[in-house]
């Protein structure tokens, strides 16, 4: 970080620049193109300590010390010298493209150009150094160097520790098809260089850089991690993680699976906005399976729509993309359990053969077992358990560090009778991904109700549908949890909201399609629905 926060300095001590401004600390000034910004003293102090801590997040405590000496001050005038700040550099609260508010962080500075030393820019002119983009364009897949992280535990003796856990990290994340992932002795160059790790990303020519440090005490240990996007040197996700050292292989592999399930999840997310970024320019297969993807995780009955679209659009342009058929196969099975289609049975063969499809396209694509996993559990057919569970933990056997894969498989336990197996992998799942997608909470109520703990199950189901306010197997629960424990007018209600957003769905329905191995558990759900008012 010093490093970085070093690349603002011009050989002037006394001057800051970044972008078109400058901080003049001798004579207190604002400059913008040469052009004094006039601005009250307080403001110009807290403008100069965001940009003396470029792309870190200052908590309030932080700049409430810097700017106010520690005083008692409010949040509103906190926040009306954030809003003043913003307003002298152009920016505002609902851009924030310079002054960032990460929430229940703190604030942090993204300066127009990170890389704004002019001294070193005219260096790198004069050098003839030309360092390649840093590209994440539409068709390709996005690139990330994981650096070795920092021992900060003052024992050379602990590098091994702080190594290991980004080799963990370069493993895990290599094995995201989706992603381009640097090999680790192309990072660990980075041990050799004098430069800042943003010159080391940008030299790579990749997109995404994630750096980190470990500090070791006692029995404690710190793992901070921040993914930063290399073109505009924006934080895009930061964290720490604080753990009691028992086992060290232990700790090693549960954080990197933690970092690396939210740096999938981050990086994708990002490449999703460029590709939209991109409009009609966006035509490879590659586009429209991430754009997919991305329509998968609304979970919703026009987001299936057009999850099935996309998919479809990238298996005509490449036949041979696993995940643009595996992606198609998911949007299908969901259409189908959720009666979003107007021919059941073809979505669920649509959804079988994709999946096969998926799998022999690209043996090693995790998503294709996991999906095809689904299928032969949940289809119009009998259900074969045997061989889904067999796929989908061939899946995480691909990817152990997919916390999606965990989630599927908990997912499937509870129509088997196995509530507490599922509630492990579940919990397994939430631990690996903590920004976890409400479809663990519906898979997580249903186990619960399956082993008659109903105030849980209710619970789960409630925080679900906040998220998830139109799928049907989400309302579902929630109407037979509230109509379980007595709640009867909750639960018309909430069948209301059901037959609303998905009126093919019947108790008819659920007889013929709901993939129960115990008869029982059916009968139940069936039966709590009925009295809550949902039609045959």
């Amino acid at each position: 970080m010093r490093e970085h926060e070093a690349t603002m300095q011009k050989q002037n001590a006394n001057i800051i620049a970044f972008g078109s401004f400058e901080i003049d600390l001798r004579r207190m000034e604002l400059r913008d193109n040469g052009e004094r910004i006039e601005i009250e003293p307080q403001v110009f102090d807290l403008i100069t300590y965001f940009a003396q801590h470029p792309g870190r997040v200052l908590n309030r405590d932080e700049i409430i010390d810097a700017i106010w000496g520690g005083r008692i001050v409010s949040d509103a005038a906190i926040s009306t010298k954030i809003k003043s700040a913003r307003k002298a550099l152009g920016d505002d609260g609902a851009r924030q493209d310079i002054i960032k508010t990460i929430p229940r962080k703190g604030f942090l500075f993204v300066p127009d150009a990170p890389l704004g030393d002019r001294a070193v820019e005219e260096k790198r002119k004069g050098q003839g150094f030309a360092a390649p983009k840093a590209t994440d364009e539409g068709g390709q897949r996005p690139s990330i160097v994981v650096l070795p992280f920092k021992n900060l535990s003052g024992d050379p003796e602990q590098s091994y520790f702080s190594d290991g856990i980004a080799e963990d990290v370069i493993t895990d994340l290599s094995r995201y098809s989706e992603l381009k992932v640097i090999a680790r002795q192309s990072a660990f160059a980075f041990h050799e260089r004098a430069g800042t790790a943003l010159d080391f990303a940008m030299e790579l020519g990749v997109a995404y850089l994630v750096e980190g440090s470990v500090r070791r005490s006692a029995n404690r240990v710190r793992i901070s991690a921040q993914l930063v996007d290399v073109s505009s040197a924006e934080t895009l996700w930061a964290e720490k993680f604080d753990r009691r050292v028992e086992d060290v292989l232990d700790v090693q592999e549960e954080a990197a699976t933690v970092i690396v399930n939210i740096l999938a999840g981050k990086v994708q997310q990002r490449h999703y906005r460029r590709v939209l970024g991109n409009g009609e320019r966006s035509t490879s297969a590659y586009d429209h399976a991430l754009k997919a993807q991305q329509h998968m995780w609304r979970f919703s009955k026009i987001g299936m729509v057009l999850a099935r679209q996309e998919a479809e659009k990238a298996v005509q342009l490449d036949p041979h993309l696993a995940r643009a058929h595996a992606t198609l196969a998911w949007a299908c099975h969901v259409q189908a359990t959720n009666g979003w289609h107007l021919n059941i049975d073809e979505a669920f063969e649509r959804a079988l053969s994709s999946s096969q499809a998926a799998v022999e396209a690209d043996a090693n694509e995790p998503w294709g077992y996991n999906i095809l996993g689904l299928s032969y559990w949940w289809n119009n057919e009998k259900p074969d358990f045997d061989r889904a569970d067999d796929v989908i933990r061939r899946s995480i056997s691909l990817n152990p560090s997919n916390a999606h894969f965990y989630a599927h498989l908990g997912a499937m336990l509870p129509y088997m009778g196995r509530g507490d197996e599922a509630i492990k992998e579940l919990d397994c799942a939430m631990q690996f991904n903590p920004l976890y997608p409400a479809m663990y909470l519906e898979h997580r109520s249903r186990a619960h109700f399956v082993e008659g703990r109903y105030e849980e199950s209710l619970a789960d189901a409630q925080r679900a549908a906040v998220e998830l306010p139109t799928l049907a197997h989400v309302l579902a629960l929630l109407a037979v949890g509230y109509e379980k424990l007595g709640r009867h007018d909750q639960a018309v209600q909430t069948v209301s909201e059901l037959n609303r957003a998905s009126p093919d769905f019947s108790v008819g329905f659920v007889r013929r399609t709901v993939p129960y191995a115990q008869d029982a558990h059916r009968d139940e759900l069936c039966d709590l629905l009925a009295k809550a008012g949902l039609v045959e």
